[in-house]
Order: structure tokens, then C-alpha cells, then sequence
């Protein structure tokens, strides 16, 4: 900036400027105004005499009937904010009259921004909190969402479901208390390709419909990997009857911990020896240090403790996802029958968990589909929500799993 401030004469710091803000014919800058006190460049861009447009309605050119000016931000000089004040035309066409011109090659007709401060703006969206980048840019995070809200749309409209045959779904919680959306993935690219509010049933007849708009058909959908949520499963049911349902790994190994650590919990009350030893039980044996596989093996040898007990069966069930397809099912109709035998009630409950979900955890171990890829972009939206200290607009959430969620190419023109 300090440059332009020092150019001998004022036809040097236009012509530098047309090269940096790429003005070309028929527009032009006409003038400069340099304000050192507030920090600001104010370009007027003009366009020249007897130059015709393309009225906004039929696209025939037509002259100019009179013009006016209007700002847009652009992005700042060094430390000087820099505004475009373009001369906008309206154009006198001879079959629909007076209209204003539709486009120009700085920025949109609907927002105050350039389309490189657009730019900027859907950049910075996806590393720093749109508070933060209120504060930084100056601006009221309500035009920024403006912004990042048309950009999600058009990349919205660049989904292509022709070739999405395995789908996976997964909740997450926008704000606090039960506030939250769906979010469907092509489980092969681990893409974003639709995200509505509520995990009922209705949030996939939403996705049925939605499939038509993004190239897809229902019927080429042959997996949906969930967790086994009722309504989920109801709604995969109904509106995917093609599909086969595929419990998430994660989800159901989740649901056996929690039944090994209940266990624990128990019997830790009356078996001191028990306590600090949570991780030991839930961890990966190739997870665990030197130290607690000692403790672990400690443990198993003596296999006194209802704790151990639960625990070998948790490491026969994890077997399941490592053998012979055509071996799952009667082993883990005999894994049930041990189970059975036990009077541990959480294993007890977990295996009735087991038997009305059967099927869709037989898929799973077949299949060896996951929702890794969603649960990874889980861990992306966390972040997202934990800089927004979460989101009061649902709008927003939705806007910010699009935008992280994809690799969407913008047009900034």
C-alpha cells in the first residue's frame, strides 16, 4: 500500500490497480481516493461511453438508459480496507424496457462483496469460526453466513449420486439437548451428500426424495451402514426396500464395552484389585502398554473375576469380523449360547441386543463396511461445533458438514 501511496502520479497507481483488480474493457478505473485516517481505498470503476449490455431478461444488447453507483468490499491492500464503487448501468431494451444489469465481473448483484472477498471468506469457513472471522474481516456474521449459505447450494447442486450404490448415516448433535441432524455419505468416497435436521424415520423419506435431485435412484442403493437406532432402521426399511442394512462395526463394539465396563463397575465394589483397570478391558490388546498387558494376563490366568469372564467373551466376539463368511452365523449363534450361560446381565442384555439385530450385524461382520469414513468427518465436525462453541441456527451446522464434508469446487464469478 505504501507503495501506491509513493507512485509520482496518479496514472501509475491506476494502472497498477486495473492489473491487481483485473479490470478490463469496457470497464475502467476512473479514479482513486487514498484516505490515510480511515484506512481506506475507495476505486470507482466506470465503463466507457456508448457501450451496450445485455439486458438481464432476454440477453439482446442494449444501450445504456442511465447508471448509479454501487459499493462493493473488496479484499483489503495490506492494512487499507478497499471498496469497488462501480458504476452500474440500466440498460433501455426495446421488447422488455428498463432493466438492471444481471452480472458483472466483480461480484454478485445480491451480496456487498467482491467475488475474491467471497472467495476469501469460504476459505477461512473452513479453519477458523465465522465469530472469529466477523472480529478479523470487520463484518456481521450474519452477511458472512449469507455468503457461505449461496456457495453451499451451488456445491450442493454439483452432487452427482448416478454412481452412489452404499450409503452411510450417522447423527450429530448441533447444540446442546436433543438437537440434531442426519448426515448421509457415499461410503465409498466418504463424501457428504445430504444433511437434514432430526434423526426419525422422516429424515430418510427426505433422503429418498432428495436422491432424484442429485442424479441417484433409490433403487441402485444396495448397503446403508447405520447405528442401530429404531428409527434409522424403520425408515431404511420403508424407503430403501432394495437395500441391505449394515450395522457400523463401531457402534456395535461400542455397545459391548459399555456392557464389559458395566461388569467392572459392579464388581469393582467388592474387588479392590479391580479398580483403575477400565481401559484394560476396552482397549485393543495391541493398544495396551507393556504394563497393562502384564495386568491383563495377571488377570486372565487367575479368570476368577466375572470382569475376566465378560472379557473373553468380548475378544470371541471381535473374532467374528476375521473368519469364514459362511463360519459367522453358527459361531455366533454358539457365541450367544455362552453367553446365555453366564448370569452377568449386562453380557445378557447386550446379547438379546445381538439376536434382534442380527441380521444387520451378520452384514456387518460379512461386509467389513464401517462408517470410518463418516466417523472420521465426525471428528471434523466436532472441532467445528467446539470454535462455534456450538450452533444456534441448525442452517449453519448444515451449511459447515456440507463445506467440510466435500471438496467442492466454487465458481467466484
Amino acid at each position: 500500500m505504501f507503495l501506491f501511496l509513493k507512485a509520482k502520479n496518479m496514472d501509475s497507481l491506476k494502472e497498477a490497480l486495473t492489473k491487481i483488480l483485473e479490470v478490463k474493457d469496457p470497464w475502467f478505473i476512473e479514479k482513486i481516493d487514498v484516505h490515510s485516517g480511515t484506512k481506506t481505498v475507495n476505486v470507482f470503476i466506470n465503463f466507457e461511453k456508448d457501450t451496450k449490455f445485455c439486458c438481464s431478461k432476454c440477453g439482446i444488447k442494449s444501450k445504456v438508459y442511465d447508471s448509479s453507483y454501487r459499493v462493493w468490499r473488496h479484499l483489503d491492500l495490506c492494512d487499507y480496507r478497499c471498496y469497488l464503487n462501480i458504476k452500474m448501468p440500466r440498460t433501455r431494451c426495446s421488447e422488455h424496457g428498463i432493466k438492471v444489469l444481471s452480472h458483472h465481473p466483480f461480484g454478485r448483484q445480491s451480496t456487498h462483496y467482491s467475488f475474491r472477498l467471497e472467495e476469501l471468506i469460504m476459505t477461512k469457513a473452513k479453519t477458523i469460526s465465522i465469530r472469529a472471522m466477523s472480529l478479523e474481516l470487520g463484518e456481521p456474521d450474519n452477511n458472512l453466513w449469507r455468503v457461505i449459505h449461496y456457495y453451499i447450494q451451488q456445491g450442493i447442486s454439483s452432487i452427482d449420486c448416478s454412481g452412489t450404490t452404499k450409503v452411510g448415516v450417522d447423527e450429530k448433535a448441533y447444540k446442546k439437548g436433543h438437537n440434531y441432524v442426519s448426515v448421509f455419505t457415499d461410503s465409498e468416497t466418504g463424501n457428504v451428500i445430504y444433511v437434514c435436521p432430526g434423526r426419525d424415520e422422516s429424515t430418510f423419506a427426505r433422503f429418498y426424495e432428495e436422491l432424484f435431485n442429485l442424479c441417484g435412484d433409490p433403487n441402485y442403493i444396495k448397503q446403508i451402514s447405520m447405528d442401530m437406532s429404531k428409527s434409522y432402521i424403520s425408515g431404511s426399511q420403508e424407503y430403501f426396500t432394495v437395500a441391505k442394512i449394515i450395522f457400523d462395526k463401531f457402534h456395535i463394539k461400542k455397545a459391548l464395552n459399555e456392557a464389559v465396563d458395566k461388569v467392572r463397575k459392579k464388581e469393582v465394589v467388592y474387588c479392590e484389585h479391580l479398580k483403575k483397570t477400565k481401559y484394560i478391558w476396552l482397549k485393543n490388546r495391541e493398544n495396551l502398554t507393556i504394563e497393562q498387558k502384564n495386568k491383563l494376563a495377571i488377570f486372565l490366568e487367575e479368570s476368577t473375576t466375572d470382569t475376566a469372564h465378560a472379557y473373553k467373551l468380548k475378544t470371541a466376539f471381535d473374532q467374528l469380523w476375521r473368519i469364514q463368511q459362511n463360519a459367522i452365523e453358527p459361531t455366533l449363534n454358539q457365541w450367544l449360547v455362552m453367553v446365555e450361560k453366564t448370569e452377568l446381565k449386562p453380557m445378557l442384555s447386550f446379547a438379546k441386543t445381538v439376536i434382534n439385530h442380527f441380521q444387520g450385524i451378520v452384514n456387518s461382520m460379512k461386509s467389513l463396511v464401517t462408517n470410518a469414513l463418516s466417523e472420521g468427518l465426525n471428528s471434523v465436525f466436532q472441532l467445528s461445533k467446539y470454535r462455534a462453541r456450538g450452533y444456534r441456527n441448525v442452517n449453519n451446522f448444515i451449511s459447515m458438514i456440507y463445506l467440510l464434508g466435500n471438496d467442492f469446487k466454487f465458481s467466484f464469478h
